[in-house]
């Protein structure tokens, strides 16, 4: 029977060569996707992934339950960048990184490389570039790595029924820059289902 996120996360906290290596190697690449986003600078994000895990491991068992380990990487790797670009602004120690969110989906990515993208794809595409940078993090956490709003609210240090609502806002607003750009009423907002919303 394979063993749940808890039981895992259990290991981990007590040293467990196997629930580290498992940690590592299956939530790195998420991490990274997640971190490139805040910062375009690859090897300082992998610094900062880096530091995440030597600070959990020294932390061992005092650190807290968790039934979702992905969820608790993000939100120590987002801590992780900026307190250390925050750090490195402030010493000046390289040029001036902005606390951005705007690197693109993998549905941006994917219309991108068509050659011949609809014109509703092409309207998706630059709807999304309309947004604004929380409302990126936000459609991010919640369409492509299906987060639950409590944990999205902890993430992006939101009141209870603010995440909610900044999605509904994030939707709402694509569909008036795609209803603008296409001249014409749109049904349907490609993979962002009204179940996700209500």
């Amino acid at each position: 029977m394979k063993a749940n996120d808890s039981e895992i996360w259990e290991s981990f906290k007590v040293g467990d060569k196997s629930a580290l290596s498992y940690v590592y190697f299956q939530y790195f690449h998420s991490m990274f996707q997640y971190g490139i986003k805040f910062c375009d600078d690859q090897e300082f994000i992998k610094d900062c992934i880096q530091d995440v895990f030597l600070n959990l491991i020294q932390a061992g068992e005092k650190l807290g339950p968790t039934e979702n380990i992905r969820f608790y990487m993000f939100r120590a790797l987002k801590n992780t960048i900026y307190k250390s670009i925050e750090k490195r602004n402030r010493d000046k120690i390289a040029e001036f990184i902005p606390l951005k969110f705007d690197a693109p989906f993998a549905l941006e990515e994917e219309i991108a490389e068509k050659e011949n993208a609809s014109n509703k794809e092409t309207a998706l595409l630059n709807a999304l570039n309309c947004l604004s940078h929380r409302q990126r993090e936000i459609i991010y956490l919640r369409f492509e790595c299906e987060m639950e709003y409590d944990q999205i609210c902890e993430i992006m240090e939101l009141q209870s029924d603010s995440a909610r609502k900044l999605v509904f806002r994030a939707i709402r607003s694509l569909r008036e820059i795609i209803d603008a750009e296409l001249k014409l009423p749109i049904l349907f907002l490609i993979q962002f289902s009204q179940k996700h919303v209500l």
